[in-house]
């Protein structure tokens, strides 16, 4: 073995190319080869069986299982709570390998998508079925890899939008891929098949399965009116069979739907309760037994939550379990409470660290790790948030799902600076360049773009998001005098309906009674100016609603570090409406930003402008095991990024002044102020959605009847004529700018973006002008601006 140089866990004389170790919790770069990945001789990762048998879907079974044979990208959708799940885990395992000259000799696995991208599920793919340990290739060589494969790979909650799915079918062209999602994919060549609710015969079955006999002659009758009631969704039903067992083997009536889940949950014993707010308080993140014990200071938290799985109160997966949105929302509303965000940092910070948690481990559960920092900075312990986000970076690095990783960074800054960490600061930015290196993308440091890390605070809608989903979706909900219609298709909420659950008959429900106060959609994009060197191109869009496809979404995606530089991402417009008060009418604002995760907003990082660098070779991931974090060795000195940190390449290969070509010298001012303001811009806008988020969630509460007097307006209105002044700014400095240049096509530049600005101010102003109905879509003049700005770096040479 050669000397390792000091570096704990690595042989600098047996390998080449890029190595990532860790070093005081800190991850560092070395140059060497990559190791020459060997295919497995068996790939078999398969789900558990699961416990219960499945019950009515033999015809289903028997037809995917035709499909499968036969088509090579295959689609299982449908609604949340319909079975698609367990169905799939039901394939997967009773599908054997197929042997030596059937499509698929290589074997099978099956993965958990929820939440992850298309790079991270690809990377899982490769861990899966080749033998190179810690090994992270680059997009290309991964590539090389997948392609050799002729597996058959279930992807459970495969969130992705058609381009992702795409480039990931393409990854690996020889595979077969089965993968289920609630919308149905427009990829060519899937063979989509939509799970529907069970029959009625099924539904009499299950219900007598899970009462433990038999249903009386004058049962069956009501248990098919209830299904039809509930379009046959197995989750819904075995509600319906709990809501039996404890009232004394009696079945609800249609009638008592709307209010079925309530009553149930006041049955329910304290720590059944306990375990629901806990998991209800994590917006769709899944958490594996070992927490929920930790966590609620129990040892049979796992049984607890089997029983709550099994009369449809909570999701399971291979690795944990979950709460569904609508379960999260009536919990919650009952205890008025979430769970304490510092405890629960507390708790996965002590597991993180423990030496027998492995970097897999973290990796299964990073959605729970980033929604534990968003919530602790949220609630005012920021820096808790930042010592799980520390304290979980190396071993999310070694697990080699950096697109995770580069989520828990981007959190975890937004924490560090929130807290006034500096140290802690410096160490994020160093562990983001750090990947950026480790993806061969060294010479775009991601500085700058921290600079609006504020956008990151737009994330605390993820509770009220988890809580309106539900409403949007239930039979029994009863609409509201208007309604809420999204501008962006189908990818995200189609339209905001009430959130109490009432009937139609009831009280409440009635438009006479209810004034027609509309409330703003969760769901909705925010707008951003993006000052991206890659303007031109859509930004990423994060997608998956969690471990389980009916759980909440989790939290998107924000990679402080960048997306891979290969890959293009759609972007999206979205409406959000908001009611003024006094009037009650409606004001609809659409904000063209960044793709959302499965209905949920997603913010792009603005403001990095670098130079792209072509994929390297890969990465090995390393790392030792460090108990107390000390300052980040090698870490950036800069705690306040600035514009000149990111124009140098990571090599130092800087053009000599002789030699670079000229530049029109307004560029060297107009650029860095540009930067400043459009992040500033961004924190506002965010602050502005919030704003009209909290609005939102008041408006609900008094639609419902909850409250008896209608929200007051003034507070977004005062954080949309920030942004307004914002972009008065803005719009000074482009004037400015196109006073002293001297070049013209600068010139054109400036004044294009000048025009999109002012449209943009124009509409915001409209806010605060109480003109019934009038409209907010920045969607194009955004998309203007950037193209301008893309436009502008080119002529300016950056």
């Amino acid at each position: 073995m050669s000397e390792n140089n000091g570096a704990p866990g690595i042989r600098t004389g047996d390998v080449s190319g890029t190595v990532v170790i860790g070093n005081n919790n800190t991850v560092s770069i070395l140059e060497g080869t990559p190791p020459d990945p060997v295919k497995r001789p068996s790939i078999s990762q398969l789900p558990r069986s699961a416990a219960d048998p499945l019950i009515g879907r033999e015809r289903d079974v028997q037809a995917l299982q035709d499909v499968v044979k036969k088509r090579q990208l295959v689609q299982v959708w449908g609604a949340s709570g319909v079975g698609k799940s367990a169905l799939l885990r039901h394939l997967a395992c009773s599908m054997a390998r197929g042997p030596e000259g059937t499509t698929n000799p290589d074997g099978s696995a099956y993965i958990e998508a929820g939440g992850r991208t298309a790079d991270d599920i690809a990377q899982a793919i490769f861990d899966i079925a080749f033998d190179a340990p810690n090994f992270k290739p680059s997009w290309e060589v991964l590539k090389e890899h997948l392609k050799t494969l002729r597996l058959r790979i279930y992807l459970d909650d495969a969130a992705l939008d058609d381009k992702e799915l795409r480039r990931l079918f393409d990854m690996a062209e020889r595979s077969t891929f089965v993968f289920t999602s609630q919308q149905r994919c427009a990829v060519d060549g899937v063979h989509a098949i939509q799970l529907k609710g069970l029959a009625a015969s099924a539904a009499v079955e299950l219900v007598a399965a899970l009462l433990s006999r038999e249903l009386r002659p004058d049962e069956v009758p009501i248990v098919g009116a209830l299904c039809a009631k509930v379009a046959g969704n197995p989750l819904r039903l075995r509600r319906i069979a709990l809501s039996a067992s404890t009232d004394k083997g009696r079945l609800p009536g249609i009638a008592e739907l709307p209010e079925l889940l309530p009553a149930l949950l006041n049955k329910l014993q304290p720590q059944e309760r306990d375990l629901l707010c806990l998991l209800g308080s994590l917006s769709g993140a899944e958490l594996a037994p070992r927490h929920l014990n930790d966590l609620l200071e129990r040892t049979d938290a796992a049984a607890l939550a089997d029983g709550l799985v099994r009369h449809g109160l909570l999701l399971a997966s291979e690795t944990g379990y979950s709460c569904p949105p609508d379960v999260a929302e009536c919990v919650l509303d009952m205890r008025r409470t979430e769970f304490p965000a510092d405890r629960l940092c507390r708790t996965l910070t002590a597991w993180v660290e423990a030496r027998d948690t492995t970097a897999d481990d973290v990796a299964v559960h990073f959605q729970a790790l980033d929604v534990a920092v968003l919530r602790a900075e949220r609630s005012g312990h920021a820096q808790l948030g930042s010592a799980l986000a520390r304290a979980a970076s190396p071993k999310l690095a070694l697990s080699r799902q950096f697109d995770a990783w580069g989520s828990l960074l981007g959190v975890g800054w937004a924490a560090a600076r929130s807290a006034g960490a500096t140290e802690d600061e410096e160490f994020f930015l160093h562990e983001a360049r750090t990947r950026r290196k480790a993806l061969g993308r060294g010479a775009m440091t991601a500085a700058l773009a921290l600079e609006a890390g504020v956008l990151f605070r737009e994330l605390t809608v993820l509770h009220a998001q988890s809580a309106a989903q539900p409403a949007a979706g239930a039979a029994s909900t009863a609409a509201l005098p208007h309604s809420v219609t999204s501008a962006h298709g189908a990818a995200h909420s189609a339209a905001s309906t009430h959130a109490a659950a009432h009937t139609a008959a009831a009280p409440h429900s009635a438009a006479a009674t209810v004034p027609g106060h509309t409330a703003v959609t969760h769901g909705a994009t925010r707008p951003v100016v993006d000052l991206s060197s890659q303007a031109a191109q859509p930004h990423v869009a994060a997608h998956g609603a969690g471990t389980h496809s009916a759980a909440a979404p989790t939290p998107p995606r924000i990679d402080l570090s960048g997306a891979h530089s290969s890959v293009a991402h759609p972007t999206h417009a979205a409406t959000t409406t908001a009611s003024a008060t006094s009037t009650g009418h409606s004001v609809t604002a659409a904000a063209g930003a960044a793709g959302a995760k499965g209905g949920m907003s997603a913010l792009a990082v603005a403001c990095t402008i670098g130079i792209a660098a072509v994929l390297g070779v890969g990465a090995i991931v390393n790392a030792n095991d460090q108990p107390n974090p000390s300052p980040a060795a090698g870490a950036s000195s800069v705690s306040t990024p600035d514009l000149s940190d990111d124009t140098v390449p990571d090599d130092d290969t800087v053009p000599d002044e002789a030699t670079s070509p000229s530049v029109d010298p307004v560029c060297a001012t107009v650029l860095p102020e540009l930067s400043s303001q459009s992040a500033t811009f961004n924190t506002d806008a965010a602050r502005a959605s919030t704003a009209i988020d909290s609005y939102n969630s008041a408006m609900n509460s008094y639609n419902s009847g909850a409250t008896s007097t209608p929200p007051s307006d003034s507070m977004f209105l005062s954080e949309t004529g920030s942004v307004v002044s914002d972009m008065e700014d803005v719009e000074t400095t482009l004037r400015e700018a196109d006073a002293q240049a001297q070049d013209s096509a600068v010139s054109s530049d400036l004044n294009d973006m000048l025009a999109a600005t002012q449209d943009i101010k124009s509409q915001y102003e409209s806010f605060g002008g109480g003109q019934e109905g009038s409209e907010i879509d920045t969607t194009s003049e955004t998309s203007d601006f950037n193209s301008a700005l893309s436009s502008l770096q080119t002529d300016c040479g950056a």
